[in-house]
């Protein structure tokens, strides 16, 4: 009887095959489990910065609210006064499509006992 020590090229590779499958297949499902949407993301952040510059706007111009305590002003009027960031052209655009904007979303802002608050309408 012949005393054989070690493995055989056969059995290192299915072993290898065997582990090179697991891999991939346990990679595969731990990648779903980073799918990040940056995109929506950046649009949580652009609304709120909206929101919050639209209280800054309100705070200085406080004669907005002689009539009423609620006043209505489209994303596009608050980059009209420079209010929010937007291009030279003064579109504000939507990070979520590069061919869409938010300039017809409408911001409703309250004057409540001198607490000013914004809210994005959607």
């Amino acid at each position: 009887m012949k005393n054989k020590k070690g493995y055989s090229t056969v059995e290192l590779i299915v072993v290898i095959a065997v582990f090179t499958v697991g891999y991939f297949v346990v990679a595969n499902m731990l990648s779903y489990n980073f799918d990040v949407n940056y995109e929506e993301d950046l649009y949580n952040l652009k609304i709120a910065s909206i929101e919050e510059q639209a209280e800054v706007y309100a705070s200085a111009h406080t004669e907005l609210f002689t009539e009423s305590k609620d006043i209505y002003m489209t994303v596009e009027e608050l980059a009209e006064n420079n209010v929010v960031v937007c291009t030279s052209e003064g579109v504000v655009a939507d990070p979520r499509n590069s061919e869409e904007t938010l300039n017809d979303l409408r911001v409703k802002i309250t004057n409540d006992d001198d607490k000013i608050t914004a809210q994005v309408l959607a």
